[in-house]
């Protein structure tokens, strides 16, 4: 078989890989929305560090507040006002929380939940390794002896409910990252490996808070729908219709859930007013569409409220025009 042959069967192989994989595949709605049974304000103490790399557990916990800050639903306290009442407060944060420590910061900063963890080893490598210079295309032409440097963080995450001064759940998490260069090149050194490596264990955090005390919603507005697989895909996502569309369809996919739970949907007009309320019961991985009738609406501005269990899990505005 001719190489020419060859190619041909691969761009073959790939495009039929490709189709199979666009056939099975269902986008996500576009919007997300996380719900919680009670608020989730938390609170990132200083992490202990029992490796003898230093400052490694200053950067894991500024790494994770900053995560935790700009994940959705969750609040986070200050750290500086935090410092600033414990130092009042004379209360020791710096090492393992006892339940009476953690019980008074609850009381002082109003979160519900504490943050605190160590990091127990660290590993930097140096290996030797080849590098490429020199590429045509996805070939590579030219490689030169190299080193990779490399960094795996460990560490142990706690989270500390206020109300009992309890560790209400502990997990290991870690991270690593690497970087290779030629021998001749000069290696700036290990700390924005271990910055990488602190944020993919801050990412973990997150990812890990979400699952245990949240459920996952994903959700848009759509003019048209169609049903693909057991799920739904919808055309024209939109925040503003026309009475010429006929029908406003709202797609929800129940990514992470529980047991079975009760699903309210009212799509209200802009002073409050119910036009429709749908009830429903769903779990996890259902997908649904809901759907109001535009006919006969007064152009304006309407939203669609949802609650989980009789929490509000989103709001979404829209607009009608003539």
């Amino acid at each position: 078989m001719d190489e020419s042959a060859s190619i041909l069967i691969a761009v073959v192989v790939g495009v039929l890989l490709i189709a199979t994989l666009l056939f099975f595949f269902i986008p996500e709605p576009p919007n997300s929305a996380f719900v919680a049974d009670t608020r989730f304000d938390v609170a990132v103490l200083e992490f202990r560090n029992s490796s003898t790399w230093s400052g490694i557990e200053e950067t894991v916990r500024s790494r994770t507040e900053a995560k935790l800050v700009n994940t959705p639903a969750i609040d986070v306290f200050s750290r500086a006002q935090l410092d600033a009442l414990l130092i009042e407060r004379a209360l020791d944060a710096s090492g393992p929380i006892d339940a009476a420590t953690a019980i008074e910061i609850g009381a002082l900063t109003g979160v519900n939940k504490l943050i605190t963890g160590s990091v127990y080893a660290v590993d930097t490598r140096s290996d030797e390794t080849s590098v490429c210079i020199d590429w045509t295309g996805s070939q590579c032409v030219t490689r030169v002896p190299g080193v990779e440097y490399s960094v795996h963080v460990l560490t142990q995450i706690e989270v500390i409910d206020v109300e009992t001064g309890l560790i209400e759940r502990a997990f290991d998490l870690d991270g690593s990252d690497s970087v290779s260069l030629p021998v001749e090149s000069t290696f700036g050194g290990f700390d924005s490996l271990l910055a990488n490596a602190a944020s993919e264990i801050a990412d973990g955090i997150a990812r890990t808070l979400t699952s245990y005390y949240f459920r996952e919603l994903r959700y848009g507005l759509y003019t048209e729908v169609e049903e693909k697989r057991g799920g739904y895909v919808g055309r024209g996502e939109t925040d503003r219709f026309s009475a010429s569309d006929g029908t406003a369809y709202l797609i929800v996919h129940f990514i992470q859930m529980g047991n079975r739970e009760p699903f309210d949907i009212e799509w209200l007009t802009s002073s409050g007013e119910t036009l429709q309320r749908d009830e429903d019961l769903v779990g996890e991985g259902d997908w649904r569409v809901y759907s109001l009738d535009l006919t006969g609406l007064a152009p304006g501005r309407y939203s669609v409220r949802t609650a989980l269990s009789g929490t509000l899990a989103f709001q979404q505005p829209f607009t009608v025009a003539p």
